[in-house]
């Protein structure tokens, strides 16, 4: 089945940094790593080191939007 990058995107938007419902879509490993990150970034602003957490969050957010064309056209092959 021939993922859309426009649903890709969507996903990225509105779930992707707390559960990476763009990576579930396109079938990539790794979204896992988003509700991890996601639970010790908010657990660790009481311990001190969440912000650091939630910068790598928002790191691989980013990054991930960067990848997201090239893994639909992965997935186009």
């Amino acid at each position: 089945m021939q993922r859309d990058l426009k649903v890709a995107y969507l996903l990225w938007l509105t779930t992707g940094w707390w559960i990476g419902g763009h990576r579930i879509y396109l079938k990539e490993e790794g979204w896992w790593l988003y509700p991890l990150l996601w639970f010790l970034s908010f657990f660790g602003l009481y311990l001190g080191p969440g912000a650091i957490t939630f910068l790598l969050l928002v790191g691989l957010w980013l990054y991930d939007a960067y990848k997201i064309p090239q893994w639909v056209k992965k997935e186009e092959k």
